[in-house]
């Protein structure tokens, strides 16, 4: 294996990770919020801390803006859902929505961005080394 594909491989393995964790991350708000959605000060400290730890495994300028952007329109457009009436929460706090939706909303930013970059990155680590493989038909 040369240098050129163990350096492929471990960019990958990189991505790999970070991506594991913030499915990780991800999968315990999806259980914080199953559990606590009603207790508003653990939602929106939990949801918070979870956003900050996803955005320090990824400490990625494009995803931090990904997640601050959907954490402002998400629960922007749940506002105006509500005040249409097309959609309604059990345990509104702010404008009809809850408090905690905002950080709830950003660490899903995150975690889109996060797939999409594991993708980008996957899909053209194949693509080199297939580039590179000399025993490949396409060279």
């Amino acid at each position: 294996m040369s240098s050129k594909q163990t350096e492929t491989l471990s960019l990958l393995g990189k991505e790999l990770g970070q991506f594991l964790l913030i499915c990780g991350l991800a999968f315990g708000l999806m259980r914080l919020t199953e559990h606590y959605w009603q207790d508003v000060l653990t939602m929106l400290g939990s949801s918070a801390a979870i956003m900050a730890a996803m955005l320090l495994v990824k400490r990625s300028f494009a995803v931090a803006v990904t997640g601050l952007a959907a954490a402002v329109l998400g629960p922007t457009f749940a506002i105006h859902a509500v005040k249409a009436g097309a959609l309604s929460f059990a345990a509104p706090h702010l404008e009809g929505i809850p408090a905690w939706l905002f950080p709830v909303w950003g660490a899903g930013g995150i975690f889109f961005a996060s797939l999409y970059q594991f993708l980008r990155v996957l899909i053209a680590q194949a693509e080199t080394l297939r580039a590179n493989d000399p025993g490949s038909e396409d060279s």
